[in-house]
């Protein structure tokens, strides 16, 4: 796991690309604290720098920017490939003459492409990365991202400074900051409505992001615009009609062989490794393949909460002790956690609004205490179904199709239930087990007259379920604040020909997996393991394993009203049921309650008129009246969330 950077200017002079990559490097620092390189090509008016996390041949051999034998290409990688051992036998095992330097993957990649070309060698590793690789023949530039999006790569066109750059995380404010980065009020339409920022763009107008499974090959001339061809070398589609006719038990038989050999070449690593453990279905699986594979104790690591409504650490200490590992938690204390709140807000370089980036950055600050590796469960939901939503989509369809007279009286029916009689229900559902957080009731009145409205179209009614509601405009801009705008962009995705034969609740698991996934799950890891030097790998996201998954019928996944089926299985053959068998949960904070009490005063200083305004992006009435009703109880602690990063990210920017 590294960070990098790198820029391509006739503009700027010698000294000016050297200050560049000098400040990059130390803002990347907790992304590759262990070394760094720069390179500066002066004849091609270029600069590569690097900083390295070495987890694979931890000597000098395996430092970059890193040349291959001819020397006419040059690369900076960020990720791991896994099975490099076996590309390097590949390799070994051709016509051409290869002497080894060292042990690193990065080594393997670059002869890899300068002998097979960049699309086979896509084609053929199976990993986590992003990466630049310079042609130094050719004179162009090229731009790689892994298949699910695990590791970032952003990169633009500064026409001020005439400069193409790229780098592992958004950073070019920082380092040209006499240049303007106007705010991409798109962006702010995806964040205030999903809590990320989906599609390639981000929050900075000039600036994208590499789509996951896809390559660019940039083209230069002179002080003109580059040209720029961006291929799609996978498809996450492309195995979703394919359904095994294997019987059930031999299905999860071939899934314990495939994780077991997954998690094997993936706890492979020159240094210590270990595991997020939240004691639900995803971590619980890959904490005990991991610890059926490893030659010694595996170390697990969960996080925990005072609050006992959001304290899942009790799971995953009986998980532990079950498998025997060397066990570590942490639990929070809102006193001991608030006043840093702000800091870890700062880490970010482009918001995003899912809090549970905390507990998840607590989580790798106490790994790194112990490893410098992490195996994490994550995808499991999004892969195999275990979210909530794939088991409720049926019973909303059937309820939309109702004649629009018996929704009519349902909807008038639910909205005089009247305030006194909600909290009497919210109260009453305290008193179950199941219902243990606040219930909410109110939200969710909201949410299911939102899904019987007779208005509302059917696609509108699947992506009810991936929306957040946002009624009022928040934005200055009231062309850029839609939920259409969203709902187009999943139309587009959703009407794939290759996926009309689908089953709902497996259009909206390959809904989450190219949206939610990449944009929100894994960019919240990333950010959160980086800034404490910790790399994550995902075991779930092998690529083999997703083909495996797409040739599951669904009554595999889900069954019964319940979701990842096939992993409760097999976990079934490694732990006791009555050790995993509860509500589906993982890191959480209640940042309702937080934000109504000691992040008050915080809430408050962010949401004020002046610093609302400031940007003259946002709405200050409207925000102000989304904050005003959380105060008073109503449950808007996702959008203020994003809202509030978003203003904590202006702070620590240009926008003073």
């Amino acid at each position: 796991m590294c960070g990098f950077f790198g820029l391509q200017s006739y503009e700027l002079d010698t000294s000016e690309k050297i200050a560049a990559s000098r400040n990059a490097i130390k803002i990347l620092n907790s992304r590759g604290p262990d070394s760094n390189g720069t390179v500066l090509d002066d004849d091609n008016n270029l600069v590569f720098c690097h900083n390295r996390l070495s987890i694979l041949d931890l000597s000098p051999t395996g430092n970059q920017p890193m040349k291959s034998y001819s020397g006419n290409l040059l690369i900076v990688f960020n990720g791991e490939i896994y099975n490099h051992i076996s590309i390097r036998e590949e390799l070994k095992n051709s016509n051409n003459f290869i002497s080894w330097k060292g042990t690193s993957d990065t080594e393997t990649l670059i002869q890899a492409v300068e002998i097979w070309g960049l699309e086979k060698t896509l084609q053929k590793i199976n990993g986590m990365f992003s990466f630049a690789i310079w042609n130094k023949v050719s004179k162009n530039l090229y731009l790689a991202r892994d298949r699910f999006g695990e590791k970032p790569l952003y990169y633009g066109w500064i026409p001020e400074n005439k400069s193409f750059v790229f780098s592992s995380d958004l950073i070019f404010d920082r380092l040209f900051k006499n240049i303007k980065f106007d705010i991409n009020d798109e962006a702010l339409n995806d964040l205030f409505h999903l809590n990320y920022i989906n599609n390639n763009y981000s929050i900075f107008k000039k600036i994208y992001k590499l789509e996951p499974g896809h390559y660019s090959e940039v083209f230069f001339k002179k002080n003109q615009v580059p040209k720029i061809n961006t291929i799609k070398y996978w498809k996450t589609e492309k195995f979703s009609l394919k359904k095994k006719q294997n019987k059930y038990n031999e299905c999860v038989d071939e899934l314990d062989v495939k994780l077991r050999n997954i998690v094997k070449n993936q706890i492979f690593a020159d240094v210590e490794v270990g595991t997020f453990l939240s004691g639900g279905v995803d971590s619980s699986l890959i904490t005990a393949i991991a610890q059926e594979v490893s030659s010694k104790k595996v170390k697990t690591f969960c996080i925990g909460n005072e609050d006992e409504s959001y304290d899942e650490s009790k799971y995953a200490r009986n998980v532990a002790k079950h498998l025997s590992t060397d066990h570590e938690e942490l639990i929070l204390n809102e006193k001991n956690i608030i006043n840093e709140i702000p800091s870890i807000v700062s880490s970010l370089n482009e918001p995003m609004g899912d809090s549970s980036f905390i507990p998840t950055y607590y989580v790798s600050r106490l790994a790194q205490k112990k490893v410098k590796v992490v195996l994490t469960g994550d995808a499991g939901d999004e892969i195999f179904g275990g979210y909530n939503r794939y088991t409720k989509i049926n019973y909303v369809t059937k309820l939309h199709r109702l004649p629009d007279n018996l929704k009519k009286i349902i909807s008038y029916t639910l909205s005089n239930l009247g305030e006194k009689n909600i909290n009497r229900i919210d109260s009453f559902a305290k008193l179950f087990p199941f219902f243990k957080k606040q219930f909410y009731l109110d939200d969710k009145i909201k949410k299911l007259l939102d899904r019987i409205d007779p208005n509302l179209s059917f696609p509108d009614l699947i992506f009810s379920f991936l929306v957040n509601r946002a009624e009022l405009n928040l934005l200055n801009n009231s062309d850029a604040f839609s939920k259409e705008k969203i709902f187009k962009v999943f139309n587009k995705q959703f009407s794939d020909k290759r996926l009309e034969k689908l089953p709902l609740e497996e259009k909206l698991m390959f809904m989450d997996t190219i949206n939610y996934l990449p944009n929100d799950i894994l960019f919240k890891v990333d950010r959160a393991s980086m800034a404490n030097s910790v790399e994550t790998r995902a075991p779930f996201l092998d690529k083999d394993l997703y083909e495996f998954s797409k040739g599951l019928s669904l009554e595999k996944k889900i069954k019964n009203s319940k979701g990842k089926i096939i992993l409760r299985d097999l976990l079934k053959r490694k732990i006791p049921n009555h050790l995993i068998d509860r509500p589906k949960a993982g890191f959480s904070i209640p940042i309702g309650k937080w934000l109504r009490k000691p992040l008050r005063d915080w809430s408050e200083n962010l949401l004020c008129k002046k610093n609302i305004e400031k940007t003259g992006l946002l709405n200050f009435e409207n925000i102000n009246k989304v904050w005003t009703d959380h105060k008073k109880g109503i449950d808007n602690s996702s959008l203020i969330w994003s809202i509030l990063v978003f203003q904590q990210w202006l702070l620590n920017r240009q926008y003073k």
